[in-house]
């Protein structure tokens, strides 16, 4: 039998490790794939339906009522492998990039970044400098 004190250190430090859900309504939200206000997360998954676009490794410098700012890199499946499509065997590009979360929508004593902007360091996809992602899951109890 585990002691009953050890159960409870491991559940704080589960609890300690996850994103920040909605703990101060004043302080903006976004709505992840699973419709939870998360803050700070250390990623984003921008395409739910197939994993296939993400940001990930995100430290971020600013996080507040006026929006977010950060750093990361954005995670581009291509799909393609040498036998034709597919995005199970297709190649992952990685593209660092500045990080800009804006236009906050409200509703339901929540305040929600709806836009993800974000500005390559190099190059992006399709050698792209800049680029944007409309985030607008739906939120879920």
């Amino acid at each position: 039998m585990v002691p009953r004190h050890v159960v409870l250190l491991g559940t704080v430090a589960a609890l300690a490790l996850a994103p920040k859900a909605l703990a101060n309504p004043s302080q903006p939200v976004l709505i992840d794939c699973a419709g939870q206000g998360v803050s700070r997360p250390s990623s984003i998954q921008i395409s739910c339906a197939d994993g296939g676009i993400m940001v990930s490794e995100i430290r971020w410098s600013r996080w507040d009522a006026n929006g977010a700012k950060g750093q990361g890199n954005l995670v581009v499946n291509s799909c393609i492998y040498k036998g034709g499509p597919s995005c199970v065997e297709g190649q992952t590009m990685s593209y660092p990039a500045a990080l800009n979360l804006t236009r906050a929508a409200s509703g339901e004593g929540i305040t929600a970044l709806t836009e993800l902007r974000l500005r390559f360091s190099d190059q992006g996809p399709a050698g792209l400098r800049t680029g944007s992602y409309r985030l607008d899951n739906q939120r879920r109890p």
